[in-house]
């Protein structure tokens, strides 16, 4: 294995697992949000057109696809990084884009799109005072958990360098 196929393969598995931890941090939000616990989950397999008839079983899956999106948007982040590392300040402008993404696609387009609304674009103040602030906040939290971890990489490098 070569030395850049390994550094690509960090990379990602960086990248996954600031998915994973931002998007346990949204599905936390998520489930404390809207007066009953986990009521947005199964809005996450609505986006999709998966209604399944029992609700604890929409619960868990909503949890389980919102977890899985949010892998593959930490693989996205993490792609165009390739090895080389990222400043904090590109990482969070990145992650608020990704976030950005996150609203535009899943909270706007595929939810009215899916609720049959007037226009895929259509918007309420209610609606994006409830999705849009989270949904950056995941972005953010993407970053911020990228920068972390290759922080962290970093210094590991750097002592197994000096041993």
């Amino acid at each position: 294995m070569g030395r850049e196929e390994l550094a690509i393969r960090y990379t990602l598995r960086r990248g996954s697992a600031a998915g994973f931890l931002a998007g346990l941090v949204l599905a936390l939000l998520d489930f404390v949000t809207d007066g009953a616990p986990g009521n947005n989950f199964p809005s996450v397999l609505h986006w999709f057109g998966i209604n399944p008839a029992n609700s604890t079983i929409s619960h868990y899956c909503g949890f389980l696809l919102l977890i899985v999106l949010a892998v593959l948007f930490g693989l996205i982040f993490a792609i165009p990084q390739r090895e080389t590392p990222i400043s904090a300040g590109r990482a969070l402008l990145w992650g608020l884009a990704l976030g950005l993404l996150w609203w535009l696609l899943f909270a706007l387009l595929l939810n009215n799109i899916m609720n049959h609304a007037s226009s895929p674009f259509s918007l309420s103040l209610a609606g994006f005072l409830a999705s849009f602030p989270i949904d950056l906040l995941f972005g953010v939290l993407l970053g911020t958990i990228y920068i972390q971890l290759q922080e962290r990489q970093a210094l590991r490098k750097g002592v197994v360098q000096v041993e």
